[in-house]
């Protein structure tokens, strides 16, 4: 089903909008961290009939959620994130500028991200 590293792409793609906009102004406006939790939260119902889901879910042990170890996935993504970001803030904010324009074709963007 999903590996760790999956696992935690997929939160990370998740919260990007967070991060991104947690960065920019104090308070969220347009970007949900509802998403990621909600994403888990579907996982762990489908967990009871689904083997290959439950054995992807650690934080489940004997059906009992360890919502310490849930919450500490949650924040390591989100730290992630944020990390990633931070590491291509040029780029970040060059795409943002040119999607913001909206005379940026997929071309131009690709070519903001491939730094060409």
């Amino acid at each position: 089903f999903l590996s760790d590293l999956g696992l935690v792409r997929l939160l990370m793609w998740l919260l990007a909008p967070v991060a991104a906009e947690a960065a920019q102004y104090p308070t969220l406006i347009s970007s949900d961290p509802r998403e990621a939790t909600g994403f888990l939260d579907r996982l762990e119902q489908l967990s009871p009939s689904n083997p290959a889901v439950a054995e992807a879910l650690w934080w489940i042990q004997d059906g009992a959620i360890d919502e310490k170890e849930r919450n500490d996935l949650l924040q390591w993504a989100f730290a992630e994130t944020n990390v990633l970001l931070r590491d291509n803030r040029k780029t970040v904010q060059e795409l943002a500028e040119r999607l913001e324009g909206g005379a940026a074709t997929i071309g131009d963007c690709i070519a903001v991200m491939e730094r060409w």
